[in-house]
């Protein structure tokens, strides 16, 4: 998987600059020295200031002990410090702003112009990717401390998870300000929660603390006392592309106005049936939407494709199909059908597997 990073430089007095590198390796450097993939030669940036880990599929932005920090979207990560790293994330060193963008190996076609044609292929381009690969399941993964890196992977048996620091904990994790039994996570068909057992220090999830089972998604950052985790959904960084995508969220609706459209078009008597009696008529100038009806021409007729009625009363034939969509339309069609059949191979796979 390749990675993007816009490099942008914004120094008082000076021109703002702008630099694009691309990698395909597990470690990414930034700091001062030249030795470093990214040089930044300013003396507040220290000579090792950052990096960027690869686990899987999944990038972590880290501060190695830097003097003067490091920002992620816009909140210091602290000495030591690491944050996940999801498509569009800003970090900070000083004067520099970096933009963080991870991509499928399979490269975009060039000269698109439309931005929802471009979502829509990047989300088939990937579900084409992730069919037939290793199924990843949502995992908690410990950020800081004695046990940093240690993960516990909710798979499709597991449906709670109780974490302390007691050793029969199904996620022990040995830290004394964890209490023996801190808090449970549990997963079923709604989706995953996590809640606080009346433990020491209580749980806080994005630096909100939760007085009762609080639902968790992609990224989110679990603090138990002074140990933090972190949740996360390897597949919420695909379906995740489908928020930005404005068709998406009428594209229910849409397939449900075009289904019943087929079937009253399929059946004969929906075209003859009379106006049930109890239901009034649509008004002279609006139209049975409830929107204003086009206006007639200079000859009285109305715009063709129009349903009008006739001189007897009942309807003429009315064109109830929904309008041809476009393109980009049926790109996200495809995108979701494509999610959904992905999702189900895999599952088959596993199946048979098992």
């Amino acid at each position: 998987m390749a990675v993007k990073l816009n490099v942008k430089m914004e120094m008082p007095g000076k021109e703002p600059k702008e630099f694009n590198y691309e990698f395909d390796q597990e470690v990414i450097t930034l700091g001062r020295d030249s030795n470093n993939d990214i040089q930044i030669p300013l003396t507040t940036v220290s000579r090792n200031h950052g990096r960027i880990t690869r686990e899987g599929s999944d990038y972590f932005l880290e501060d190695l002990n830097s003097t003067h920090g490091t920002n992620h979207n816009g909140k210091a990560l602290g000495q030591g410090g690491k944050k996940l790293l999801r498509n569009g994330d800003v970090i900070g060193l000083m004067h520099f702003t970096i933009i963080f963008h991870a991509e499928a190996d399979k490269p975009l076609e060039q000269g698109q112009t439309e931005r929802t044609e471009m979502l829509a292929r990047r989300m088939v381009q990937e579900v084409l990717s992730s069919i037939g690969g290793q199924q990843e399941h949502p995992y908690l993964r410990v950020m800081n401390g004695p046990e940093e890196g240690k993960r516990f992977v909710l798979g499709d048996g597991v449906g709670e998870v109780v974490i302390g620091r007691a050793t029969e904990c199904d996620f022990s994790i040995n830290d004394a300000n964890i209490s023996r039994r801190h808090a449970i996570v549990r997963k079923d068909w709604s989706g995953i929660t996590v809640e606080d057992m009346g433990s020491k220090n209580g749980v806080c999830i994005n630096d909100k603390k939760i007085e009762k089972a609080a639902p968790l998604k992609d990224s989110d950052e679990i603090a138990l006392g002074a140990v933090k985790l972190v949740f996360i959904d390897p597949t919420a960084s695909m379906l995740g592309k489908l928020d930005d995508i404005p068709l998406f969220q009428q594209a229910r609706s849409e397939e449900e106005v075009a289904a019943e459209a087929e079937a009253a078009a399929s059946d004969p008597a929906s075209e003859t049936a009379p106006q049930s009696a109890e239901q009034p008529a649509p008004s002279g100038d609006m139209a049975p939407s409830g929107e204003a009806a086009p206006a007639a021409d200079a000859s009285g007729e109305s715009p063709a494709g129009d349903a009008s009625a006739s001189t007897d009363g009942s309807a003429t034939d009315a064109d109830t199909t929904p309008k041809v969509r476009g393109v980009a339309d049926y790109l996200v069609f495809a995108a979701v059908g494509l999610v959904v059949l992905g999702l189900v191979a895999l599952g088959v796979v596993v199946a048979v597997q098992m």
